[in-house]
């Protein structure tokens, strides 16, 4: 029996090291496409979320529910939540209703603003995406209102990473039912 060589010890420790490499790539990259539990729209989140519901109430007392979907990978986390407001709520101005939900969000922002705030048509319905920071986090969310019901997703991660791809993926996957 030969006795292995310096460089074929370096050639299976380096194969080593790719095999959990690649496999560590290949299980970051199996993202979960995730339905909504009321069929309505679906997501992609890098793994299946945790699911819960609150009940909320309006101003004026009317109860309705938020379901939340969220994935925490430590210093990533993916939060999907959606409702659909009751009758009360004015949404005949889906932007005032979003811009009303973005100026509640940006309390809690660096400066008490987003830093970027764009708005968009998402599948034909007002949407905006707002960039900014929190708590030493980027934070990137999106917001779409469709006829009563809201679907917001927010990305949370290190400084710098609200454009990366993996938040452009999971804010690009979103894919709300078509029908009213």
């Amino acid at each position: 029996m030969r006795p292995i060589t310096r460089c074929a010890c370096l050639a299976i420790v380096a194969l080593a090291v790719a095999v959990l490499v690649g496999s560590r790539l290949r299980a970051e990259d199996a993202w979960h496409t995730m339905t909504s539990s009321e069929k309505s729209f679906t997501v992609e989140l890098p793994a299946a979320p945790n699911y819960t519901t609150t009940e909320l109430h309006t101003g004026a007392g009317a109860p309705y529910t938020m379901h939340q979907y969220a994935v925490d990978r430590g210093d990533l986390v993916y939060v999907v939540w959606s409702a659909t407001y009751p009758a009360e709520v004015n949404v005949a101005m889906p932007r005032a209703n979003l811009q009303g939900g973005l100026d509640n969000a940006a309390k809690g922002m660096e400066g008490g603003r987003w830093a970027s705030v764009d708005w968009v048509t998402h599948q034909g319905h007002v949407a905006v995406d707002a960039v900014g920071v929190r708590r030493g986090k980027a934070i990137r969310s999106f917001l779409v209102l469709k006829g009563r019901q809201i679907v917001s997703l927010t990305y949370a991660g290190p400084i710098g990473s609200a454009q990366s791809p993996d938040a452009a993926r999971f804010i690009g996957s979103l894919k709300l039912d078509p029908t009213p």
